[in-house]
């Protein structure tokens, strides 16, 4: 497919008619304004609840949403954004497919007077003139955290250290390189555990799966791997059926390989109550589609809101999973 209708065959015929939204969030300043939604893929599982989640809660302030879906394809998304400037929209809200690329584009957007809101995927630092908003996570705090919940595994294992594999999202964007920092700067607090591996697995499970069972041929022979990290939870699960398939035990104990996730999607916190996974981490995908939907009107309506919208952040083990299940199942 050529970039030049490329355009036009991602965006999704959602423009939506706003009836019924709550008359006490609608107001003259946010019904029918016309937002463009900017995400990735929708056959990625998050990225396609991320996408529901947001119209049903803009239906709320009668606001009109057309998404825009791009193969994590940073040029593909900047051309998106120079179409939403040309069709002359009221916002883009968008999940940045690189924090780098981007930036001629959001130029452009703030050239033309269209604000923009970002979400999930943080903006690279140093532009926020560039943007309204942005809400989500933390990344780096949220690595340290998974990077606490390696070194809390390898002690319930009854190791002082060992080998961690980390298999990641897309490592050129801003999210998954900022959650590899914050892991690295709490396990460098241990001399004895060594990254032996980081993989860029595109937040895709199939492939997370192929290149789990490569890493444990390949370390079969070095004292095999401790702990393996899948950045979200179905890709650490993706990691525990590549084990099963090669023979490798998981969970906690000796002779065991503890099993590290994010995101906490359902089949986590199940890995969790098997006993499979030791733990995941928050990101709830319901409160960033609504915080970021409340931002948009917040600015529509002419209120103060903040540069970056952060979430509280907490590991999520067999001893707090009651608190967390029900928000970490959509």
């Amino acid at each position: 497919m050529r970039r030049s209708s490329a355009v036009l065959a991602v965006v999704i015929g959602l423009t939506m008619a706003m009836p019924a939204a709550r008359a006490d969030e609608a107001t003259p300043q946010t019904k029918g304004k016309k937002v463009a939604l900017m995400v990735a893929t929708l056959q990625d599982y998050y990225m396609a609840l991320l996408n529901r989640l947001v119209i049903a809660r803009a239906k709320d302030f009668g606001m009109e949403i057309t998404t825009f879906t791009t193969p994590y394809d940073p040029a593909l998304q900047s051309t998106q954004i120079d179409e939403a400037i040309a069709r002359k929209f009221d916002m883009i809200v968008m999940i940045a497919m690189s924090e780098n690329a981007v930036i001629p584009a959001l130029q452009r957007a703030k050239q033309a007077k269209i604000p923009v809101v970002m979400f999930v995927a943080p903006p690279k630092p140093g532009t926020e003139e560039l943007f309204v908003s942005f809400v989500g996570e933390d990344n780096v705090a949220l690595g340290r955290i998974s990077g606490q919940s390696i070194l809390d595994a390898l002690k319930a294992s009854g190791r002082d250290g060992g080998n961690v594999a980390l298999v990641t999202g897309l490592l050129a964007e801003g999210l998954a390189p900022r959650r590899v920092a914050g892991i690295k700067e709490v396990l460098a607090s241990n001399k004895n555990v060594k990254i032996v591996a980081i993989e860029d697995a595109k937040w895709d499970p199939v492939l997370t799966e192929k290149i789990s069972g490569q890493l444990y041929g390949r370390f079969a022979g070095q004292g095999g791997i401790d702990v393996i990290y899948g950045m979200a939870d179905n890709m650490a699960t993706a990691s525990i059926q590549a084990a099963e398939a090669a023979g490798i035990k998981v969970g906690i104990g000796p002779g065991k390989m503890a099993v590290i996730g994010g995101d906490c999607f359902k089949e986590g916190i199940e890995a969790i109550k098997a006993g499979k996974m030791f733990a995941t981490a928050t990101q709830i995908p319901t409160w960033e589609a609504a915080k970021t939907v409340e931002v948009a009107a917040s600015y529509f309506n002419g209120k103060p809101v903040s540069k970056y919208e952060y979430f509280p952040l907490e590991a999520i083990t067999k001893d707090n999973l009651a608190k967390w299940e029900a928000p970490c199942t959509f």
